[in-house]
């Protein structure tokens, strides 16, 4: 009898642990524990994001917002490369989530960053992914800005096997070197904000047949970088549009996964008028962007 009730006072404590367990690992957060509590609004229960690997390639029903306006970081160091910050979609919660603009180091000498977009297709909207390659292929015709007007860049180009920075359409702060030059960035005077192509409210650009080769050639995916950037992004709730209406607190940052700090930019009011200036900012380009209607080249 003793070493019976032994026996049914060990089950129950080792059930009893279990189950602790199980409700300690149902209600434990999926984000990490450092998950920052301050300054985030706080979402309901149906409403909590779950780490992501990949914006969803499915059609969405819905259309992305309008890109936020923000003044870009100024650049960490030599052998980066400014990419723009887009909308992805979470189809667990659902709702569009903003991954910020950040500076990027180049994995390798040679190779230029084409940007995602979104197209409006029949049922929807389809996400088309980003990638490194020798030339910046087709876009959507989105206006990033600084250097992404829509149809190549030009922020940068390769001489030689060194990359040189356009200081008009980047902010290169105290960055010394004589691999930059000055070039007057081209930008239709009524550039919108859209984030999508095609449809009557998106752009109506079409890629030429040399783009499409080149997407559908080989090419580089994001780094480890930008998908670390990309998974912080998608647990980060001030980041969800249904919260923050169109407008993240994080714009873009200075380095890839750090969305913290002085230098993170943050939304900012865009002009009022449509008229183009030096400091316009809703087209994402930087207070030190000359603006005009020249014909300017160049990638």
């Amino acid at each position: 009898m003793h070493k019976l009730a032994t026996g049914v006072l060990a089950l129950a404590f080792v059930c009893g642990h279990c189950a602790s367990a199980q409700d300690s690992g149902a209600t434990k957060p999926d984000y990490p524990p450092n998950f920052p509590a301050s300054g985030y609004r706080p979402l309901p229960p149906h409403f909590q994001p779950r780490r992501v690997i990949a914006a969803n390639p499915e059609k969405v029903a819905a259309a992305p917002p309008p890109l936020p306006s923000y003044q870009q970081p100024p650049i960490p160091e030599r052998g980066y490369l400014w990419v723009p910050g887009f909308w992805a979609w979470r189809k667990s919660v659902p709702d569009y989530f903003w991954v910020p603009g950040t500076w990027v180091r180049l994995p390798q000498s040679g190779l230029l960053w084409t940007p995602p977009y979104w197209s409006q297709v029949d049922g929807g909207y389809a996400y088309h992914a980003g990638y490194w390659a020798s030339e910046v292929g087709f876009y959507g015709g989105i206006n990033y800005g600084f250097g992404y007007t829509g149809s190549g860049y030009q922020g940068g180009r390769w001489d030689n096997g060194s990359f040189t920075y356009n200081r008009a359409a980047n902010n290169l702060g105290s960055f010394d070197s004589t691999s930059v030059y000055d070039q007057a960035v081209s930008v239709e005077e009524n550039a919108s904000r859209i984030s999508y192509n095609g449809g009557e409210r998106g752009t109506a650009a079409r890629p030429t047949q040399q783009q499409e080769t080149l997407a559908n050639g080989q090419h580089i995916g994001q780094t480890p970088e930008q998908q670390k950037h990309f998974e912080l992004a998608a647990m980060d709730r001030s980041l969800y549009s249904k919260l923050n209406n169109g407008k993240p607190a994080i714009a873009a940052t200075q380095r890839p996964g750090i969305l913290a700090g002085p230098e993170v930019a943050r939304w900012s009011e865009p002009p009022k008028d449509n008229a183009p200036s030096n400091s316009e900012v809703s087209t994402g380009r930087p207070e030190s962007a000359v603006v005009e209607p020249a014909t300017a080249s160049g990638r």
